[in-house]
């Protein structure tokens, strides 16, 4: 097997613990989510939150894409 392969399923490994933790962006799964009052604190961790799971998601579904190309290559 090629070093890529296993790259791509370290990155996809990460983004889906990071989904198991966080969850699936609110964007996606909910839209109607009331957000938080802007300047806050809670509207600070909201941002975060959601940002560490678009981060959680895009390192699965690129890790998905690596290990594929590895295993194609």
């Amino acid at each position: 097997m090629s070093i890529i392969v296993f790259i791509g399923f370290g990155m996809a490994w990460q983004g889906l613990m990071i989904l198991w933790v966080g969850g699936l962006p609110l964007a996606i799964v909910a839209r109607d989510t009331p957000k938080p009052e802007p300047g806050t604190p809670q509207a600070f961790g909201f941002f975060w939150l959601e940002q560490y799971r678009f981060i959680g998601l895009t390192l699965l579904l690129a890790g998905l894409g690596v290990a594929a190309w590895g295993l194609l290559v």
